[in-house]
Protein backbone atom coordinates (compact mmCIF):
# COMPACT_ATOMS: atom_id res chain seq x y z
CA UNK A 1 0.00 0.00 0.00
CA UNK A 2 2.16 2.83 -1.16
CA UNK A 3 1.64 6.05 0.69
CA UNK A 4 3.99 8.73 1.77
CA UNK A 5 4.73 11.71 3.89
CA UNK A 6 6.04 14.54 1.73
CA UNK A 7 7.93 16.18 4.57
CA UNK A 8 11.36 14.74 5.18
CA UNK A 9 13.21 14.27 8.43
CA UNK A 10 15.55 17.26 7.91
CA UNK A 11 12.50 19.55 7.60
CA UNK A 12 11.16 18.34 10.93
CA UNK A 13 14.55 18.93 12.56
CA UNK A 14 14.72 22.49 11.30
CA UNK A 15 11.28 23.26 12.71
CA UNK A 16 12.26 21.83 16.09
CA UNK A 17 15.50 23.80 16.00
CA UNK A 18 13.65 27.07 15.30
CA UNK A 19 11.05 26.28 17.95
CA UNK A 20 13.70 25.59 20.56
CA UNK A 21 15.40 28.91 19.81
CA UNK A 22 12.12 30.79 20.33
CA UNK A 23 11.90 32.71 23.63
CA UNK A 24 8.30 33.00 24.91
CA UNK A 25 9.30 35.98 27.06
CA UNK A 26 9.56 38.13 23.92
CA UNK A 27 5.87 37.75 23.14
CA UNK A 28 4.35 37.74 26.61
CA UNK A 29 2.45 40.95 27.31
CA UNK A 30 3.17 42.91 30.44
CA UNK A 31 -0.27 42.10 31.81
CA UNK A 32 0.74 38.40 32.18
CA UNK A 33 2.96 37.27 35.08
CA UNK A 34 6.58 36.62 34.14
CA UNK A 35 7.80 33.02 34.14
CA UNK A 36 10.62 31.82 36.35
CA UNK A 37 13.74 30.73 34.36
CA UNK A 38 13.01 27.01 34.82
CA UNK A 39 9.36 27.43 33.86
CA UNK A 40 10.39 29.54 30.84
CA UNK A 41 12.68 26.77 29.57
CA UNK A 42 9.93 24.19 30.06
CA UNK A 43 7.39 26.37 28.23
CA UNK A 44 9.88 26.96 25.44
CA UNK A 45 10.43 23.22 24.93
CA UNK A 46 6.69 22.54 25.10
CA UNK A 47 6.06 25.10 22.37
CA UNK A 48 8.74 23.44 20.26
CA UNK A 49 7.18 19.99 20.70
CA UNK A 50 3.70 21.29 19.88
CA UNK A 51 5.01 23.07 16.78
CA UNK A 52 6.74 19.89 15.60
CA UNK A 53 3.61 17.79 16.18
CA UNK A 54 1.51 20.34 14.32
CA UNK A 55 3.88 20.15 11.35
CA UNK A 56 3.75 16.34 11.34
CA UNK A 57 -0.06 16.33 11.46
CA UNK A 58 -0.32 18.87 8.67
CA UNK A 59 2.16 16.96 6.52
CA UNK A 60 0.25 13.72 7.11
CA UNK A 61 -2.96 15.35 6.04
CA UNK A 62 -1.56 16.79 2.83
CA UNK A 63 0.57 13.88 1.62
CA UNK A 64 0.01 12.35 -1.77
CA UNK A 65 -0.73 8.62 -1.82
CA UNK A 66 -0.94 5.98 -4.49
CA UNK A 67 -3.44 3.79 -2.63
CA UNK A 68 -5.34 3.89 0.62
CA UNK A 69 -8.35 2.26 2.24
CA UNK A 70 -9.14 -1.17 3.69
CA UNK A 71 -7.09 -4.23 2.82
CA UNK A 72 -6.62 -7.90 3.64
CA UNK A 73 -3.53 -10.04 3.29
CA UNK A 74 -1.78 -13.34 3.87
CA UNK A 75 1.84 -14.29 4.40
CA UNK A 76 4.18 -17.18 4.95
CA UNK A 77 7.76 -17.37 6.15
CA UNK A 78 10.66 -19.47 7.34
CA UNK A 79 10.82 -19.09 11.12
CA UNK A 80 14.31 -19.18 12.61
CA UNK A 81 14.26 -19.19 16.40
CA UNK A 82 17.27 -18.61 18.61
CA UNK A 83 18.25 -21.39 21.00
CA UNK A 84 15.96 -21.26 24.03
CA UNK A 85 17.11 -20.81 27.60
CA UNK A 86 15.08 -23.14 29.84
CA UNK A 87 15.35 -22.22 33.51
CA UNK A 88 13.85 -22.96 36.92
CA UNK A 89 14.90 -22.20 40.48
CA UNK A 90 16.24 -24.72 42.97
CA UNK A 91 13.76 -26.78 45.00
CA UNK A 92 15.14 -27.07 48.51
CA UNK A 93 12.27 -29.27 49.65
CA UNK A 94 13.05 -31.98 47.11
CA UNK A 95 16.76 -31.24 46.91
CA UNK A 96 16.75 -30.24 43.22
CA UNK A 97 19.45 -27.99 41.87
CA UNK A 98 18.41 -25.06 39.64
CA UNK A 99 17.42 -26.07 36.11
CA UNK A 100 19.50 -24.56 33.32
CA UNK A 101 19.14 -25.89 29.75
CA UNK A 102 20.11 -24.61 26.33
CA UNK A 103 17.49 -26.13 24.00
CA UNK A 104 18.09 -26.30 20.25
CA UNK A 105 15.06 -25.42 18.14
CA UNK A 106 14.76 -26.53 14.52
CA UNK A 107 13.76 -24.05 11.85
CA UNK A 108 10.00 -23.99 11.43
CA UNK A 109 7.32 -22.15 9.53
CA UNK A 110 4.97 -19.25 10.19
CA UNK A 111 1.74 -18.34 8.41
CA UNK A 112 -0.39 -15.29 9.01
CA UNK A 113 -3.51 -13.47 7.92
CA UNK A 114 -4.24 -9.80 8.42
CA UNK A 115 -6.85 -7.11 7.79
CA UNK A 116 -6.31 -3.40 8.14
CA UNK A 117 -6.68 0.12 6.84
CA UNK A 118 -4.16 2.25 4.96
CA UNK A 119 -4.28 6.02 5.52
CA UNK A 120 -3.23 8.69 3.00
CA UNK A 121 -0.32 9.56 5.31
CA UNK A 122 1.36 6.22 4.65
CA UNK A 123 0.41 4.73 8.00
CA UNK A 124 -1.33 1.37 8.13
CA UNK A 125 -3.04 -0.19 11.15
CA UNK A 126 -3.94 -3.87 11.09
CA UNK A 127 -5.02 -6.87 13.09
CA UNK A 128 -3.04 -10.08 12.50
CA UNK A 129 -3.40 -13.76 13.36
CA UNK A 130 -0.07 -15.60 13.30
CA UNK A 131 0.59 -19.34 13.65
CA UNK A 132 4.03 -20.94 13.83
CA UNK A 133 5.39 -24.40 14.60
CA UNK A 134 8.86 -25.74 15.41
CA UNK A 135 10.42 -29.09 16.20
CA UNK A 136 12.97 -29.69 18.95
CA UNK A 137 15.49 -32.55 18.99
CA UNK A 138 18.31 -31.76 21.41
CA UNK A 139 19.13 -29.98 24.63
CA UNK A 140 22.32 -29.19 26.50
CA UNK A 141 21.66 -29.66 30.22
CA UNK A 142 23.99 -27.46 32.26
CA UNK A 143 22.20 -28.02 35.58
CA UNK A 144 19.74 -30.90 35.88
CA UNK A 145 17.12 -29.57 38.28
CA UNK A 146 14.12 -31.92 38.43
CA UNK A 147 15.35 -33.81 35.35
CA UNK A 148 17.65 -35.73 37.70
CA UNK A 149 14.57 -37.90 38.39
CA UNK A 150 15.16 -39.47 34.97
CA UNK A 151 18.47 -40.93 36.14
CA UNK A 152 17.41 -41.97 39.66
CA UNK A 153 16.38 -45.57 38.80
CA UNK A 154 19.52 -46.12 36.76
CA UNK A 155 21.75 -44.74 39.51
CA UNK A 156 19.99 -46.87 42.15
CA UNK A 157 20.48 -50.04 40.09
CA UNK A 158 24.14 -49.18 39.53
CA UNK A 159 24.75 -48.58 43.22
CA UNK A 160 23.16 -51.94 44.10
CA UNK A 161 25.31 -53.72 41.54
CA UNK A 162 28.51 -52.03 42.62
CA UNK A 163 27.85 -52.61 46.31
CA UNK A 164 26.85 -56.22 45.73
CA UNK A 165 23.88 -55.76 48.03
CA UNK A 166 20.39 -54.33 48.05
CA UNK A 167 20.63 -50.69 49.09
CA UNK A 168 17.60 -49.63 47.07
CA UNK A 169 14.91 -52.37 47.18
CA UNK A 170 13.03 -51.14 44.11
CA UNK A 171 15.53 -49.38 41.81
CA UNK A 172 12.96 -49.06 38.99
CA UNK A 173 10.74 -46.98 41.29
CA UNK A 174 13.48 -45.05 43.08
CA UNK A 175 13.03 -41.28 43.02
CA UNK A 176 15.67 -38.59 43.26
CA UNK A 177 14.63 -37.82 46.85
CA UNK A 178 15.31 -41.44 47.83
CA UNK A 179 18.99 -41.32 46.84
CA UNK A 180 21.44 -40.80 49.67
CA UNK A 181 24.43 -38.44 49.23
CA UNK A 182 26.56 -38.69 47.17
CA UNK A 183 24.15 -40.63 44.96
CA UNK A 184 22.12 -37.48 44.24
CA UNK A 185 25.24 -36.03 42.67
CA UNK A 186 25.49 -39.12 40.47
CA UNK A 187 21.90 -38.59 39.28
CA UNK A 188 22.59 -34.94 38.45
CA UNK A 189 25.78 -35.84 36.59
CA UNK A 190 24.01 -38.58 34.61
CA UNK A 191 21.55 -36.07 33.12
CA UNK A 192 24.01 -33.21 32.60
CA UNK A 193 25.28 -32.69 29.06
CA UNK A 194 23.82 -33.32 25.61
CA UNK A 195 20.47 -35.12 25.64
CA UNK A 196 18.30 -36.19 22.71
CA UNK A 197 14.67 -35.15 22.90
CA UNK A 198 11.73 -35.40 20.53
CA UNK A 199 8.84 -33.01 20.29
CA UNK A 200 7.56 -29.69 19.09
CA UNK A 201 6.04 -26.44 20.18
CA UNK A 202 3.58 -24.14 18.45
CA UNK A 203 2.38 -20.56 18.85
CA UNK A 204 -0.89 -18.86 17.95
CA UNK A 205 -0.52 -15.09 18.22
CA UNK A 206 -3.03 -12.24 17.95
CA UNK A 207 -1.26 -9.00 17.09
CA UNK A 208 -2.16 -5.33 16.59
CA UNK A 209 0.32 -3.77 14.14
CA UNK A 210 1.25 -0.30 12.91
CA UNK A 211 3.23 -0.06 9.65
CA UNK A 212 4.49 2.84 7.57
CA UNK A 213 4.83 2.76 3.78
CA UNK A 214 7.41 5.00 2.10
CA UNK A 215 6.58 6.69 -1.21
CA UNK A 216 9.42 6.13 -3.68
CA UNK A 217 7.62 7.69 -6.62
CA UNK A 218 7.37 4.24 -8.16
CA UNK A 219 5.55 0.97 -7.59
CA UNK A 220 8.23 -0.17 -5.15
CA UNK A 221 6.98 0.21 -1.58
CA UNK A 222 9.47 -0.20 1.30
CA UNK A 223 7.94 -0.28 4.77
CA UNK A 224 8.75 -0.58 8.45
CA UNK A 225 6.49 -1.51 11.33
CA UNK A 226 5.82 -3.42 14.51
CA UNK A 227 3.13 -4.77 16.75
CA UNK A 228 2.03 -5.95 20.18
CA UNK A 229 -0.28 -8.74 21.21
CA UNK A 230 -0.63 -12.07 22.97
CA UNK A 231 0.56 -15.57 22.04
CA UNK A 232 -0.75 -18.95 23.16
CA UNK A 233 2.26 -21.29 23.24
CA UNK A 234 2.02 -25.09 23.49
CA UNK A 235 4.85 -27.57 24.08
CA UNK A 236 4.98 -31.37 23.82
CA UNK A 237 8.43 -32.92 24.40
CA UNK A 238 9.71 -36.32 25.55
CA UNK A 239 13.08 -37.88 26.34
CA UNK A 240 14.42 -40.13 23.56
CA UNK A 241 16.45 -42.25 26.00
CA UNK A 242 13.55 -43.09 28.31
CA UNK A 243 10.48 -42.32 26.19
CA UNK A 244 9.17 -40.37 29.15
CA UNK A 245 7.24 -37.14 28.63
CA UNK A 246 9.16 -34.09 29.78
CA UNK A 247 6.33 -31.59 29.33
CA UNK A 248 2.94 -31.33 27.64
CA UNK A 249 1.52 -27.94 28.57
CA UNK A 250 0.57 -24.48 27.29
CA UNK A 251 0.68 -20.86 28.41
CA UNK A 252 -0.50 -17.48 27.11
CA UNK A 253 1.98 -14.59 27.25
CA UNK A 254 2.72 -11.11 25.90
CA UNK A 255 4.10 -11.01 22.33
CA UNK A 256 5.85 -8.36 20.27
CA UNK A 257 7.38 -7.94 16.83
CA UNK A 258 9.20 -5.44 14.63
CA UNK A 259 10.06 -5.71 10.98
CA UNK A 260 10.60 -4.24 7.57
CA UNK A 261 10.11 -5.23 3.97
CA UNK A 262 9.96 -4.26 0.34
CA UNK A 263 6.79 -4.59 -1.70
CA UNK A 264 5.83 -4.13 -5.33
CA UNK A 265 2.37 -2.78 -6.09
CA UNK A 266 0.24 -3.99 -9.01
CA UNK A 267 -2.60 -1.51 -9.66
CA UNK A 268 -6.01 -2.95 -10.55
CA UNK A 269 -9.19 -1.44 -11.92
CA UNK A 270 -11.41 0.61 -9.63
CA UNK A 271 -8.55 1.87 -7.46
CA UNK A 272 -7.77 -1.59 -6.13
CA UNK A 273 -4.29 -3.06 -5.95
CA UNK A 274 -2.23 -6.12 -5.07
CA UNK A 275 1.11 -5.69 -3.31
CA UNK A 276 3.60 -8.56 -3.10
CA UNK A 277 6.35 -8.07 -0.53
CA UNK A 278 9.51 -9.66 0.80
CA UNK A 279 9.30 -9.46 4.59
CA UNK A 280 11.60 -9.72 7.58
CA UNK A 281 10.50 -9.52 11.19
CA UNK A 282 11.85 -10.12 14.66
CA UNK A 283 9.36 -11.94 16.89
CA UNK A 284 9.51 -12.55 20.61
CA UNK A 285 7.43 -13.18 23.71
CA UNK A 286 7.73 -12.86 27.44
CA UNK A 287 8.86 -16.19 28.88
CA UNK A 288 6.01 -18.74 29.09
CA UNK A 289 5.91 -21.03 32.13
CA UNK A 290 5.25 -24.75 31.65
CA UNK A 291 4.69 -27.65 34.01
CA UNK A 292 7.31 -30.42 33.89
CA UNK A 293 6.05 -34.01 33.79
CA UNK A 294 9.16 -35.49 35.40
CA UNK A 295 9.16 -33.62 38.70
CA UNK A 296 5.88 -31.65 38.57
CA UNK A 297 7.98 -28.49 38.79
CA UNK A 298 7.53 -25.43 36.60
CA UNK A 299 10.08 -23.91 34.25
CA UNK A 300 10.43 -20.83 32.02
CA UNK A 301 11.40 -20.77 28.34
CA UNK A 302 12.82 -17.77 26.48
CA UNK A 303 11.41 -17.52 22.93
CA UNK A 304 12.58 -15.12 20.21
CA UNK A 305 13.81 -15.25 16.62
CA UNK A 306 13.46 -14.10 13.04
CA UNK A 307 11.03 -14.66 10.17
CA UNK A 308 11.90 -14.27 6.49
CA UNK A 309 9.14 -14.73 3.92
CA UNK A 310 6.64 -13.18 1.56
CA UNK A 311 3.32 -11.41 1.93
CA UNK A 312 0.43 -10.57 -0.38
CA UNK A 313 -1.91 -7.64 0.33
CA UNK A 314 -5.12 -6.92 -1.56
CA UNK A 315 -6.28 -3.30 -1.27
CA UNK A 316 -9.93 -2.47 -1.90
Amino acid sequence: MASVVKQTSFQLFSVEEKAMSYDPSLTVGSHKPALLPGMRRFSNRLMGVLAALALVLVSFGTSAVAADGPYVGVGGSLSILNDSDVTAGANDEKGYLPLNIDATTNNGFAVRGMAGYAFPSGLRVEAEIDYRRHGVDAMDVKSAGGLAELAAPRVAAGVNQQAGQTIYPNPAETMYADLLPPHKDLANAAVTGKQDIDGNFSMLAFMANVDYDFDTGSRWVPYIGGGLGVASISIDVESVATGRSLSDDSDTVFAYQAGAGLGYEFPLEGGRSITVSLDWRYFGTSSPTFKGDVSDGRFDVAINGHDVGIGIIYGF
